[in-house]
């Protein structure tokens, strides 16, 4: 579970189209799904686009996992983090939710902490 999460958080850091496009082919099903507080999105093209939409807003931070990969019957719970390279504080951080069909996502929910006031 954990590849298959380092292959998701890959996903989001990945500028080579071509590169990127063989990750969401391997960590996404056919049917996929994606929820975030900003977005809902179905199928792999719509993660594409979102990825580069993602991107080209905040071309300098990168995405990293943060603690453990939680996992349990098709379910799997992990965190992350948003940061400039070498940043001391992360620009975001949140925890996503997947739920698999055999061995890749076929619905991700995400979930941004709140910001500390």
């Amino acid at each position: 579970m954990t590849n298959l999460v380092q292959n998701y958080i890959a996903v989001w850091n990945e500028r080579d189209a071509g590169k990127r496009r063989l990750l969401i082919d391997r960590v996404f099903s056919d049917a996929c799904v994606y929820i975030d507080p900003n977005d809902s999105v179905a199928g792999k093209d719509a993660i594409e686009r979102l990825v580069q939409a993602l991107q080209a807003r905040l071309p300098d931070l990168r995405f990293t996992l943060a603690g453990h990969v939680n996992a349990h019957h098709d379910q799997i719970l992990f965190g992350w983090t948003l940061a400039a390279p070498g940043a001391a504080t992360p620009a975001a951080t949140g925890v996503d939710m997947a739920v698999l069909d055999g061995d890749r996502i076929r619905q991700l929910h995400g979930f941004v902490n709140p910001r500390d006031q």
